[in-house]
């Protein structure tokens, strides 16, 4: 008898190492995940077997116990998913979970069997003839875990019977119905090893046939009715007189059916499906297209992969390839990639050029405005400190300030042409960015106002403002893209108005009553009795660089970019602009813009006034003087150190210039400055370059020194970019002097500045 066990547990052994390895080799779904773990769990408490066989004492014997249980707790939660899997059942995460306790509860209390008496109340080692035994009595915990696998065991019977009887399908039934026998040989060994039927099952544990036998029947019914098999999961998905190709192989990547455009397209199939060999490499390669998103590329064809896996009652038993010839489609968009990116290359080339030509026209025009407002200063000290006022050097002086006046306006006209194409390169890449904040309206208006009414007064037309009263003051919106873009209208206007005049209205909706927080929509109406709109010319009005009737209007200085500008700003606003105009009478631009109210106090009543009938500018004062403090100047164009010197010298500071990036850093090592204005566009080494040195001088002088960014790199996003960097502050050139002066009294020691 003792043989006889010995040689039924290594046979069973090995044919449950064999389940075991033919579940790790056809792994697809959790059916073989479940499979395997339950044969794992047998093949655990088997093996431990053998050595509670070979015990010759309680010890040795307790010990193969204890692992034999590592597998035995297992078995019947593992046989249990593995038959619901089996059926299509699902059992819910939570009875999984608690179940799972339980078990290592259980042998978490076997584990110590020796201190405890939760399992086993008392037991005793006994040699019976060959075979070792360990009478007991049971714990409660024993009959816990033993009514528990009764459970698993009734379960399985409910579940398989359950499917034999609903199952229509002849050959289906016929499966279950195997599956009835096995799970009933593991029910009937169980009953016969817990209730001692036999004489045997008081020294054997039954329970290891049981499931054994139950474990072969199973797997015959698997093999014999093709449970698995790739083929019939994969006719519920394929046609194959189908355009498409299609493969399908089973969860080792054999091929189990192909079509014929698959055939068609791949040939070596046949032989391949015949050998029963893999498609690793196309399988390879169909992952590889869909991992990366790529068409699959074949000859002049392309084609578009896709992967479906393969369920049979809930279980994964392989997958299905599918290609698609889209080699018309993929032509088509790599046509229109091929146009996109020359287009981006173009779009890129256009934005460095504007870069370019920003920098290299602002370098030349700082010059010019700086060495103007020289010109405009000496020319007022000249006529200040002529004692003989004779009428002809007073005339001279007045005709230098007058032609210095016009080189400011011309100049000033070019620095506004360069920033409208900027403006507009801005917007159309998406660049441009809304500021918004609270302003008020009458501040708005008034400076409108100021800038408009000269204009308008210099060409003998009449400006008028028409406010109403009740607006609220106080709003929230970009002020400085609203502004921008009225005077741009009224400039406009101005411009094309030989006679008459330009009038502006600012309304809200009519009869209603605004309160703080609402949202107001602003309309703003600029009327002019200029020369008007052809109907056919309106569609071109805000196009890009368009003007309108050349040849008539050839005198007329400006880009055709204005209005193009000023309707993408409103429109990022959530505005709209419209205009009404009748040729040859005049036009109205009509301008709605969604504002926020701050606060529900009125604007008042409002007037266009200023004093047209003298307009002189005021004399130059500088804002400060700083005579102790030392400034050092960086640029590699001597015309602008000049300027910068000359712009500085009512201040009183103290200035130094040097024409590079290296130079600077010799002579900060030498000499400590209060304030270091820099160019960051200079040939060797930039601006950022000579920055990061003086800063990282080991025991430098000027490590802490505020260091100005002064460039003519003006693009949207420069001066965020620069104080990224490092600097302290940016100025782009030209320069304006107030902009200048403001910035060196916000960086300059405050005990140095005695005036301001």
């Amino acid at each position: 008898m003792y043989q006889f066990l010995i040689s039924v547990l290594f046979f069973t052994i090995i044919g449950l190492f064999a389940v075991c390895v033919i579940s790790l080799t056809r792994w697809g779904s959790m059916l073989h995940t479940y499979l395997f773990f339950y044969s794992v769990s047998n093949l655990v408490y088997n093996c431990a077997y053998v050595l509670i066989l070979r015990s010759q004492n309680e010890d040795t014997y307790v010990t193969a116990l204890k692992i034999g249980y590592l597998g035995r707790v297992w078995v019947g939660i593992s046989m249990t998913l593995f038959i619901a899997e089996l059926c299509g059942k699902n059992f819910p995460k939570i009875a999984k979970v608690i179940a799972s306790i339980i078990n290592m509860i259980v042998y978490l209390f076997i584990l110590n069997l020796e201190r405890t008496h939760i399992y086993y109340k008392q037991y005793k080692f006994v040699m019976d003839g060959d075979i070792p035994t360990l009478p007991h009595s049971g714990g409660p915990l024993y009959y816990v875990f033993s009514l528990l696998n009764l459970f698993y065991s009734i379960l399985c019977v409910y579940i398989i019977v359950s499917a034999f009887i609903h199952e229509k399908n002849k050959t289906a039934k016929k499966r279950n119905l195997m599956l009835v026998i096995a799970v009933a040989v593991m029910v009937i060994s169980y009953l016969v090893y817990f209730l001692k039927l036999i004489p045997l099952a008081r020294k054997f544990d039954l329970m290891i046939f049981g499931y054994a036998l139950c474990t072969a029947l199973m797997l015959i019914a698997i093999i014999k009715y093709e449970m698995l098999d790739t083929i019939a999961a994969a006719k519920n998905y394929v046609v194959d007189e189908l355009s498409e190709s299609i493969i399908v192989v089973d969860t080792d990547e054999r091929v189990s059916y192909f079509n014929k455009p698959a055939k068609t397209l791949f040939p070596e199939l046949v032989e391949v499906k015949e050998a029963g060999s893999t498609i690793q490499k196309l399988s390879d390669e169909l992952n590889y297209a869909l991992k990366s998103g790529e068409p699959l590329r074949m000859g002049e064809s392309i084609y578009t992969p896709r992967v479906n896996p393969l369920m049979e009652d809930g279980t994964r038993v392989g997958t299905l390839y599918s290609l698609s010839d889209d080699s018309e489609h993929y032509r088509y968009m790599d046509e229109l990639r091929e146009q996109k990116r020359i287009a981006d290359n173009a779009n890129e080339a256009k934005s460095k050029f504007l870069a370019n030509m920003s920098h290299e026209i602002r370098t030349p025009i700082n010059a010019v405005l700086g060495f103007n407002e020289m010109i405009s200063r000496e020319c007022a000290r000249a006529r200040d400190i002529d004692e003989a006022k004779s009428p002809a050097v007073t005339e001279a002086f007045d005709n230098i300030s007058s032609y210095s006046g016009n080189i400011g306006g011309a100049g000033s006209n070019l620095l506004s042409i360069i920033n409208a194409i900027l403006d507009l390169s801005k917007i159309e890449a998406g660049k441009m960015d809304l500021v918004e904040g609270k302003y008020s309206l009458r501040a708005l208006l008034k400076d409108i106002n100021r800038m408009l009414i000269f204009r308008a007064a210099e060409k003998g037309l009449e400006f008028t403002a028409d406010v109403e009263e009740t607006l609220p003051d106080n709003l929230f919106g970009d002020m400085i893209r609203i502004r921008q873009v009225v005077i741009n209208i009224l400039t406009n206007a101005v411009k094309y108005t030989q006679k008459g005049s330009v009038r502006l209205i600012v309304k809200g909706p009519e009869s209603k009553t605004v309160k703080k927080g609402d949202m107001l929509t602003l309309t703003i109406m600029v009327k002019d009795t200029g020369i008007g709109i052809r109907p056919e010319d309106r569609e071109k009005l805000f196009g890009t660089f368009e003007r309108l009737e050349l040849e008539r209007n050839s005198t007329i200085e400006g880009t055709g970019l204005g209005l193009a500008i000023s309707r993408q700003l409103i429109s990022m606003m959530g505005g709209k602009i419209t205009v009404e105009s009748e040729y040859g009478s005049g036009s109205t631009f009509i301008i709605t813009l969604p504002q926020k109210v701050v606060s529900d106090e009125p604007i008042g009543k409002f007037s266009v006034s200023a004093d047209t009938s003298e307009r002189k500018d005021k004399p130059y004062e500088a804002s400060f003087k700083a005579p102790d403090a030392t400034v050092l100047v960086v640029d590699d164009t001597k015309l602008n150190l000049t300027v910068a010197k000359a712009l500085l010298k009512d201040t009183g500071l103290k200035v130094d210039t040097v024409d590079s990036g290296s130079a600077a850093i010799e002579l900060t090592m030498e000499k400590k400055y209060d304030l270091i204005l820099m160019d960051q566009r200079m040939p060797n080494m930039d601006g950022t370059e000579a920055l990061k040195n003086i800063r990282s001088q080991e025991n430098g002088l000027n490590t802490d020194t505020p260091i100005i960014c002064m460039t003519a790199d003006a693009i949207i996003g420069s001066k965020e970019r620069y104080i990224a960097e490092g600097f302290d502050d940016y100025l782009s050139k030209p320069v304006k002097i107030n902009e200048l002066e403001q910035t060196l009294i916000k960086h300059l020691p405050p005990e140095k500045i005695t005036k301001q």
